[in-house]
């Protein structure tokens, strides 16, 4: 019996010790979880396979705004945190699945700019993306339209504290749909394309119709590409050593839009809607420390003033003109920017007696500690909204990590 028992024990224990060796050996082929970190570009994680890739990254902006009404000689001084965002991408089980999810927390990333929909706004992108070939990508969620340059630029890599106002008026913001891009070269040149087919209502959910709307954006750059494909961040942070520039066209046209702005704004007055034609230009150069940039956009609606039937002294409108900034930097040194911008709005003559021209002057100061992940900005401006003058100056530091 106790023989038994001794040749059961040995057995067991060689057994126990061969099942662990096997284990060991499996371990060893596999490759260790590895964590990355690199300033501005987050933490990121890979799986033992490399098959999933986690990146976390985040950002935030804090301000100072004084405003100076010139003729009421009147200011008003400001504090706030302008942007607070929290983002994660990565690859999904295979190298041609990546996602993108970005949240928003502050004050301005939630707020709703129609007042009729109470909607979570925390959640500004979502995508799934799938490369299906060398030249096409497929992405299906919410993100930025590809309407005007400006607006595709990450708000972390701007020139100056903020965008302009015929950004303001005429961009296509985000929206929800499905996404083509593509991009082939033809010699040296480098052609870049996006195609989305989305909802038209904008980050909101409401009862829209059911019509979507179509965009198209073509860019061409006949240079090449920029270093670190920077021909969507202001300023020439790569300083590049051959001259760059990149020229785009875009249309866009928006279906029974109900809201003043397309994806943007209240909605309008008695149920009404219009359709939205959108289309423009815009072009950037950089070169050596300069940068150049300028857009115009027009956009056109099929109505014109309405006013609400349950209050006759309330009137709206889907915004329809034109759109025009010129915006250039020079960098003084080499971490120390001055830039430049001439912006304005002009309504279109149907919509004149009730929303006036505008105009912006702005002249400001970078200091990129690394480059747009540290940075302290500060700029004046010279605002003018009909007879209306109003001087501004904002202090901003940006931390992206």
């Amino acid at each position: 019996m106790n023989a038994k028992l001794i040749v059961l024990f040995i057995f067991y224990i060689f057994s126990t010790v061969v099942h662990a060796q096997k284990l060991t050996d499996s371990l060893k082929k596999q490759q260790p979880a590895v964590i990355t970190m690199n300033f501005g570009k987050g933490i990121q994680f890979n799986s033992t396979d490399g098959l999933f890739t986690l990146a976390l990254s985040g950002r935030i902006q804090s301000l100072s705004e004084t405003k100076y009404d010139v003729d009421k000689k009147t200011a008003a001084v400001d504090f706030l945190i302008r942007r607070c965002r929290l983002s994660f991408q990565g690859t999904a089980f295979n190298p041609k699945f990546t996602y993108r999810i970005q949240f928003g927390f502050s004050q301005g990333d939630i707020t709703a700019s129609n007042i009729a929909e109470q909607n979570n706004l925390i959640l500004r992108d979502a995508m799934l993306y799938y490369q299906a070939s060398k030249w096409l990508r497929i992405g299906f969620g919410q993100t930025k339209l590809p309407g005007n340059r400006q607006r595709q630029i990450s708000s972390s890599s701007l020139q100056l504290v903020e965008r302009s106002i015929s950004n303001n008026n005429f961009t296509l913001d985000r929206d929800k749909g499905i996404w083509l891009f593509s991009k082939f070269n033809i010699d040296k040149s480098l052609f870049k394309s996006t195609i989305t087919v989305s909802s038209g209502d904008g980050r909101i959910v409401s009862n829209k119709n059911g019509k979507p709307c179509y965009t198209s954006r073509l860019e061409w750059l006949p240079m090449g590409d920029f270093a670190n494909s920077a021909d969507y961040i202001e300023a020439d942070v790569e300083k590049e050593f051959k001259p760059k520039l990149s020229v785009a066209v875009v249309v866009s046209y928006n279906q029974d839009n109900n809201r003043t702005l397309g994806q943007l704004g209240d909605y309008l007055y008695n149920y009404e809607t219009s359709n939205l034609f959108y289309y423009g230009a815009d072009a950037y150069f950089k070169y050596k420390g300069f940068s150049a940039e300028a857009e115009w956009y027009n956009r056109k609606s099929d109505k014109g003033i309405i006013t609400n039937s349950s209050n006759i002294a309330e009137k709206n409108f889907a915004l329809s003109g034109t759109g025009f900034l010129m915006q250039s930097g020079y960098f003084v040194s080499d971490k120390n920017e001055i830039a430049a911008r001439y912006s304005s709005v002009h309504p279109a003559e149907k919509i004149k007696s009730v929303t006036p021209v505008s105009e912006e002057y702005v002249m400001g100061f970078s200091h990129y500690f690394k480059k747009h992940s540290l940075k302290i900005q500060t700029d004046f401006t010279y605002l003018i909204v009909g007879d209306t003058r109003t001087i501004i100056h904002r202090l901003s530091g940006v931390i992206t990590f």
